[in-house]
């Protein structure tokens, strides 16, 4: 590896230089979530960010570390809301001229709690979760949303890292960047809560074995992330084992000792469609 790697260089050298106006997709994606989130608020509609934008809204001071790690541009927006504003939110995003994915509808008959929609002109793609996030563990969001604006809250967007069954290097690089930024303990708006994490493990052992799993990949991750000082990989790696230790330490359920039996002999995780985060 080079000195013009990313790997290589030191994180100063990552500092960004001032803004030009934005015009890749990737540039244009944040000012488009926080203005849907405003746009939603001035209607009475409860709309927060999550996934990588979120992240990268949620770590100002260690954005650039984003970069220098490498972690894949922006494609879209994922949001989360409220099933009971569902029609609310379909005027809202039609009004601005995105177009729903037709197959959704169908899905919804099925109690699919989801929106989808694309912009023709901005080739924005936008994905709306409604009351819960149903992926490979599920996690349940209904009263939350109000904790954090405009995106989720920290435990939440954690939570949505922790629950990936094929973890990508993009979502290692989020949590890493996160947890450089961000301290964990109890209930403060601008630290992870280990309290709502332990408290959703303590009765789901399959979400419970998955997030322990991605919490040791995380750490393990950081011993090839060169770009990421000394300092700081300490504080993420402190980070982690607090989390890990607040998650073992949590009282399970009848439910979880039952599940935890059977272990894996059992598929533990929903399968679901590969997707680009």
């Amino acid at each position: 590896m080079d000195s013009t790697s990313p790997g290589c260089r030191g994180y100063d050298s990552f500092m960004p230089a001032p803004d030009p106006a934005p015009t890749t997709l990737h540039e244009r994606i944040p000012a488009e979530a926080s203005r849907l989130v405003e746009t939603a608020s001035a209607r009475s509609v409860t709309l927060r960010v999550t996934g990588s934008v979120a992240v990268r809204m949620h770590v100002g001071e260690h954005a650039a570390m984003l970069d220098a790690l490498g972690r894949r541009q922006f494609r879209d927006i994922d949001f989360w809301s409220y099933a009971k504003q569902q029609k609310d939110l379909e005027r809202l995003f039609e009004a601005d001229g995105y177009r729903a994915d037709p197959q959704m509808k169908h899905a919804q008959e099925w109690g699919v709690k989801r929106l989808i929609y694309d912009h023709p002109q901005t080739r924005i793609h936008v994905d709306v979760f409604m009351d819960e996030l149903v992926m490979a563990h599920a996690i349940d969001f209904k009263g939350r949303l109000e904790l954090d604006s405009p995106t989720v809250s920290l435990a939440d967007l954690v939570l949505s890292k922790l629950q990936i069954h094929e973890i990508t290097e993009n979502d290692l690089i989020d949590i890493t960047v996160l947890l450089a930024e961000h301290d964990v303990g109890p209930g403060d708006r601008e630290r992870v809560d280990l309290d709502r994490i332990a408290g959703l493990m303590r009765t789901d052992w399959g979400f419970y074995f998955t997030a322990m799993a991605n919490i040791e990949k995380s750490d393990t991750a950081l011993e090839r992330y060169r770009a990421l000082p000394s300092e700081l990989v300490s504080t993420v790696r402190e980070r982690l084992r607090a989390m890990r230790d607040r998650i073992e330490a949590e009282p399970k359920s009848r439910k979880w000792k039952l599940r935890a039996r059977v272990g894996t002999r059992a598929q533990w995780y929903e399968t679901v469609e590969t997707v680009d985060r």
